[in-house]
């Protein structure tokens, strides 16, 4: 399965909004934090800040998914990408 990414809103972007981050968070606690679930965002900010879904994360995440456009894309650069919640092992996917 390939990684998501989701375009952020200005709102995310700017640090105001965390609704989808804390509605991923809680359903990573529902689903017992699977290790291979984790969110990343974008390290540097600009208009193309998004997030990042690891294959996991998508398994957990799919009433998110229906609610924002999502792209299929390969798995992030490590530094090039934040982790924003999920398992501290989701570290170990990226590129």
């Amino acid at each position: 399965m390939s990684w998501a990414s989701i375009k952020m809103t200005q709102q995310e972007a700017m640090g105001t909004s965390t609704d989808f981050v804390d509605a991923f968070e809680k359903l990573f606690i529902a689903a017992k934090k699977p290790r291979d679930a984790a969110l990343f965002c974008s390290r540097e900010l600009g208009p193309d800040d998004a997030f990042f879904l690891s294959p996991g994360a998508q398994k957990i995440a799919t009433s998110l998914l229906a609610l924002r456009p999502a792209t299929k894309c390969k798995a992030p650069s490590k530094k090039d990408v934040i982790l924003l919640a999920g398992h501290d092992d989701g570290i170990a996917l990226l590129r």
